[in-house]
């Protein structure tokens, strides 16, 4: 039988988590296990995996240091357990996002950058080559999107927050939230510079803050959630020019919520049939049905069942959905419907505090 494991990262530097937690998912009941613990490492907010090979990849997100860190693992495929390997310095600060190329021979990491201005290294992105035993080469290319040496000159501030390579490994598209641009660069390789794409980037309205992008299987659209504004928007993909261009844009809240709200996930479904943003504030789950051509309509919210879902995760048979309330309330794990989209709380629980990132691994 295969073991499936979701990892989850914590917020254990100025909340209460514990670092990395590792849990055996039960694929028929939703329930999750503990089977360790990884203490030895501050804030790991955002995880990424590589199931092929075995390893996990944490971003350490402390906005006190100029610069945070990258961090390789092992995975025992057997227990879940992880084995540290290395870690590199990001070249920015606030690391809050890491991410493959479409082969897992490189990965980026994504600097919010709440330091000072002036700050050095202050870049908004940066690309990692792998060693053969998973371990992280220092970095080879980065940029900045500000300042001096800035790539793209703008009287804005940086807040790189998701770097997503394009389902051609061609281009890598940067959400930048505090410049309401989505920067492309060519997809760079070991050894060469980031260098922007030719259409190399895409305004989303003042104020907008595109936080995290996916792409539909079909790999001809990208949506986008917007995190200040509460949209979420769908992009049409040229792999020509690594242009992306504004379909459509919809609100992640109900018409009649007033209250403070941000926005923070994204993910579609593996049939590419349904969309799923997170709510901060209304403390939802917002669900979208795609339509053939990529455009969205709005189904309905379901309540996140806690405070501040900062990441969800749908499991790998597509039943289940895993909710980190990041303020309060842990993990809630919902039934998803594959046929309608729709979400159903099952009333279980995991009572993590704090918890940022969830990612699933099957093994065997």
């Amino acid at each position: 039988m295969p073991n499936t494991f979701a990892f989850v990262g914590t917020q254990n530097r100025n909340g209460q988590g514990t670092g990395i937690s590792v849990y055996r998912f039960d694929s028929a009941t939703g329930e999750l296990t503990l089977a360790s613990e990884y203490l030895a490492i501050d804030n790991p907010g955002y995880l990424a995996i590589d199931e092929t090979r075995k390893r996990l990849y944490a971003a350490v997100e402390i906005p006190a240091w100029n610069e945070n860190m990258a961090v390789a693992f092992d995975i025992d495929p057997e227990t879940g357990a992880l084995s540290y390997i290395n870690m590199q310095p990001t070249l920015g600060n606030t690391t809050c996002h890491l991410g493959f190329d479409q082969r897992g021979e490189t990965i980026f990491a994504s600097n919010y950058t709440v330091a000072d201005l002036g700050e050095q290294p202050g870049n908004a992105v940066a690309a990692f080559a792998l060693r053969e035993d998973g371990g992280l080469e220092p970095a080879f290319a980065a940029a900045a999107h500000e300042g001096k040496h800035a790539i793209i000159a703008t009287d804005k501030r940086q807040h790189g927050h998701c770097a997503v390579a394009s389902p051609d490994n061609r281009y890598l598209f940067v959400c930048d939230l505090g410049l309401d641009r989505i920067v492309a660069y060519n997809l760079p390789k070991q050894g060469e510079a980031m260098t922007l794409a030719s259409a190399p980037f895409v305004q989303f309205p003042d104020g907008a803050g595109p936080r995290h992008l996916t792409f539909h299987p079909n790999g001809k659209v990208a949506y986008v959630i917007n995190e200040l504004n509460c949209t979420v928007s769908a992009l049409d993909y040229d792999p020509t020019d690594g242009e992306l261009s504004i379909l459509q844009t919809l609100p992640s809240l109900p018409d009649d919520f007033t209250d403070t709200n941000t926005c923070a996930e994204i993910a579609i479904s593996s049939d590419g049939k349904f969309l799923y943003g997170s709510n901060r504030g209304h403390n939802s789950i917002v669900s979208y049905a795609v339509a053939p051509s990529g455009e969205l309509s709005l189904i309905g919210w379901t309540p996140s069942q806690g405070i501040g879902p900062r990441n969800f995760t749908i499991d790998p048979s597509g039943a289940f959905m895993l909710v980190a309330n990041q303020k309060g309330g842990g993990i809630a794990i919902f039934k998803r419907d594959v046929a309608t989209g729709a979400l159903s709380d099952t009333g279980k629980r995991v009572d993590l505090p704090n918890p940022m990132r969830i990612v699933f691994g099957t093994f065997g």
